[in-house]
């Protein structure tokens, strides 16, 4: 049996051996609309991999990276989590987890990785419940859904004050509901709940045209959040009701699809992502240490990038793989991420990185905010 699930392992994890050393895995989608975040998230774990492996590894091992395919699907999700949370032996175990990339049954997959003694990290944005959910050993650093919300609201006050919004939400994605929701919340405690009109995705039934012309009537300002094929048939219609409407969404929404749908009529729409940190004073020595190797640091390669160093941060401190030992260091000790010191508190880091906003210009992404 124990030789079966190693025969397994390797199998599924893509790798046809395993080195005497430390296994890491990240997971993240490598294919469909998702791609591009995967790619820039691996590309960012395995350039903090390699330097770490040219200066001597971690406590004299070297790391032994593993990628899985992110299916983000709940089954995939908690498919994996078992098939990883159950290897014990040294050859088998991993170490540490970054990801998954998508939170499909989050509490499910938590539970398992804790109980397997697997360190994770997140660097993805999660809703309120999902950040607030704690499981030993579970560390997420990639902000959450109000992040959004406020980073939103603050350039609307500055920019369109004066313009009414339309704020799209999709009732079974749990983070649209969410960041929806605060929008609101933002508008009616500054009085201006007048200024705001709420619309579920899902209440359009495939009727695009009637609701963009209902909601060009009254509203100059669009916030889409949903699936990527919704709101790029959203966008579409709004657009072709009124070349002036502005539009703003997610840029983790924002997949392949949306670009090839929208053409060249993307041009002008606000994104809302992650910071890229680059500006920030924390990240200098680490920005010019990837330069010199070769590497700029793209979208969620920085926080793949993060990840790895703060584990390995943990690991150092705790002078041992132990996953006791290093969640222990983890939740009592302070640690630098490229946006700053935080601490950590029930796994949630005291400090996250924020929220700007882009605007596709010539093509090209360009920072507003």
């Amino acid at each position: 049996m124990k030789n079966f699930l190693t025969f397994l392992l390797l199998w599924f994890l893509g790798t046809g051996s395993v080195a005497q050393a430390v296994n890491i895995a990240v997971i993240a989608p490598k294919s469909q609309d998702m791609a591009r975040f995967g790619h820039d998230l691996v590309k960012g774990v395995r350039t903090a991999v390699a330097l770490i492996n040219q200066n001597g590894g971690i406590l004299g091992e070297e790391i032994n990276l593993i990628e899985i395919e992110d299916r983000c699907m709940d089954n995939a999700e908690i498919s994996t989590a078992k098939l990883i949370s159950t290897a014990s032996s040294d050859k088998e175990k991993l170490s540490l987890v970054i990801g998954p990339y998508c939170s499909n049954a989050f509490e499910k997959v938590a539970d398992l990785y804790a109980n397997g003694k697997v360190i994770r990290v997140i660097p993805m944005p999660l809703t309120t419940e999902q950040e607030n959910y704690s499981a030993k050993g579970l560390f997420k650093i990639g902000g959450n859904a109000e992040a959004e919300a406020v980073a939103f609201y603050s350039f609307y006050k500055n920019k369109f004050a004066d313009k009414n919004l339309a704020m799209f939400y999709d009732q079974d994605l749990p983070q649209t509901v969410e960041v929806a929701e605060m929008v609101q919340k933002l508008f009616v405690k500054d009085g201006h709940e007048n200024q705001i009109q709420m619309f579920e995705i899902g209440n359009m039934k495939d009727n695009y045209g009637e609701f963009a012309k209902k909601v060009v009537q009254k509203n100059q300002v669009v916030y889409l959040l949903g699936s990527t094929h919704e709101i790029a048939k959203a966008a579409q219609n709004l657009q072709e009701e009124n070349e002036e409407i502005i539009l703003f969404t997610d840029e983790y929404l924002a997949t392949g699809y949306f670009f090839k749908e929208m053409g060249n009529f993307v041009e002008g729409v606000y994104l809302l992502s992650l910071q890229d940190l680059k500006a920030h004073p924390e990240f200098t020595e680490d920005l010019v240490q990837l330069r010199l190797s070769g590497n700029e640091p793209k979208g969620l390669g920085v926080y793949g990038y993060a990840a790895v160093n703060l584990w390995k941060e943990m690991v150092d401190r705790a002078e041992s793989f132990d996953f006791d030992k290093v969640c222990s260091k983890g939740e009592k000790e302070t640690y630098k991420l490229p946006w700053g010191n935080v601490q950590f508190l029930h796994g949630v880091a005291s400090k996250s990185s924020g929220y700007q906003i882009y605007q596709v210009k010539n093509g090209e992404y360009t920072q507003v905010d």
